[in-house]
């Protein structure tokens, strides 16, 4: 028997559409911090970074959502480019943990600046009012989603 299963509208599906919108974003970015001479990975960790310094490769592989050795050669790069140092870390001798240099600081401004750009361009006709409602409601979707993964935290 062959039953015909009716189409559904993704654009009407909210992981779709979060998932869309964060595609096209990254695209956005990539685009627009080419002349850092970053690619959209190594932008990604110094974000990352910048809000989570000290975390350990694995961690930060989790975030991205790639493989650990991925983020190895990834850190390899940014520290070669003095963007990133790794340091011992102190409760496990054979981990590293991940921090920014002083060099970091005016790429991330940079960064920031292609972000607030961008933002200013993909919120119009979005009043601030409705841009919190928006971050509170990804906050709150985010934290439910959290106990979700495996591991059980966001």
């Amino acid at each position: 028997m062959n039953m015909t299963i009716p189409p559904r509208n993704p654009g009407l599906n909210i992981g779709f559409l979060v998932s869309d919108t964060s595609r096209m974003l990254r695209r956005i970015f990539n685009e627009r911090l080419t002349h850092l001479g970053l690619t959209q990975a190594q932008w990604r960790a110094l974000a990352h970074l910048s809000r989570n310094e000290g975390l350990n490769q694995v961690s930060l592989a989790d975030r991205l959502d790639v493989q650990p050795i991925t983020v190895a050669r990834l850190i390899d790069k940014l520290v070669a480019a003095q963007l990133v140092e790794r340091r011992p870390d102190p409760n496990d001798r054979r981990a590293q943990r991940l921090y920014l240099t002083a060099q970091a600081a005016p790429v991330l401004e940079q960064i920031w600046d292609v972000a607030d750009e961008t933002y200013a361009v993909v919120l119009k006709g979005i009043s601030d009012e409705e841009r919190d409602q928006l971050i509170e409601l990804l906050t709150r979707l985010q934290a439910n989603i959290g106990p979700l993964q495996p591991g059980g935290s966001s």
